[in-house]
């Protein structure tokens, strides 16, 4: 049986205030090390961990908002609340990868590095560790609540921690090989690059969530085969589905027999509804229209 929703919120709202605690650390780490090893590197990790941190503000809020329930001026809730937070978060990441490319390049330009010094690889590798937990575990709260907001968040840990895996390894060279100093704002270039390719597709994702895509061709098929599954009904027709933020709303058409009354036709519609949003539970709601099977030209979808 599936948990109450309001039990994965509480999950999913504990395991970003956890990532928001550590990340306020790692940014005051990783800013001042930064500035102090003379690494170019830390310092834009430590830019993009606090990107993380607003993130995760946005998470939260989004998280917050959007489970509240339907009222007089939100007939469908404030489920899209969090799409918009998941879309704004993934332009939050490519705002923060274009950024390290752009500190990165002057930096190349500008052609006299200086060396950073050991101080800033056991903050590097401990970003590693830590971000590479939050990923792990926000994202099993993710999965098991089925919230994208929070894989989108997972992936931003993610994406933090492979930065600092290129702060790792680009200080450490510059560390034991001076003249090549310039290594530790090359491998920023690479890490942004990963950086603006996850944001982007999160932020188009959730754009198209937004803007009423249907779910796959396979979970269409899943659910019409659902349908048919109850009993007196005869065929599927004009079925119609869209994102009501993380939910999913469905309309659907029921070729029925068209001797039966029409307390018997809504029972059936009842059953349908029923049973959808029993065995589903991204489904926010079903609209069901009866039909009599007879009139039908193109028969079951």
């Amino acid at each position: 049986m599936p948990r109450p929703r309001s039990a994965d919120i509480r999950e999913g709202l504990r395991v970003t205030v956890v990532g928001s605690v550590i990340n306020v650390a790692l940014v005051a780490l990783k800013l001042t090390l930064g500035v102090l090893g003379h690494s170019r590197a830390l310092f834009a990790d430590g830019l993009h961990s606090l990107s993380d941190l607003v993130s995760d503000l946005i998470v939260i809020g989004g998280m917050l908002v959007g489970s509240r329930p339907r009222d007089e001026s939100h007939h469908y809730g404030h489920g899209k609340v969090e799409v918009l937070a998941e879309m704004t978060l993934g332009g939050v990441l490519v705002i923060a990868g274009l950024g390290i490319v752009l500190d990165s390049v002057r930096a190349v330009l500008k052609g006299s590095m200086e060396a950073p010094l050991a101080v800033v690889l056991p903050a590097a590798l401990l970003s590693v560790v830590l971000k590479e937990w939050l990923y792990r575990v926000t994202m099993q709260v993710a999965r098991r609540s089925d919230r994208p907001v929070l894989v989108a968040n997972a992936w931003h840990h993610r994406s933090d921690a492979l930065t600092s895996v290129g702060v790792l390894l680009g200080a450490g060279l510059a560390i034991l090989f001076p003249a090549m100093a310039m290594v530790d704002a090359l491998v920023g270039l690479l890490v942004a690059a990963v950086v603006i390719k996850v944001g982007g597709g999160i932020a188009w994702e959730a754009a198209m969530s937004l803007i009423d895509t249907a779910p796959s061709r396979d979970y269409m098929s899943r659910v019409t085969d659902m349908i048919r599954s109850v009993p007196g009904v005869r065929s599927v027709r004009n079925l119609r589905m869209r994102h009501v933020g993380r939910l999913i709303a469905i309309e659907v058409h029921l070729g029925l027999d068209p001797e039966i009354s029409v307390r018997e036709g809504h029972d059936v519609a009842t059953d349908v509804k029923r049973y959808v949003l029993e065995r589903d539970r991204r489904v926010f709601d079903v609209l069901v229209h009866m039909e009599p099977e007879e009139d039908s030209v193109n028969g079951g979808q």
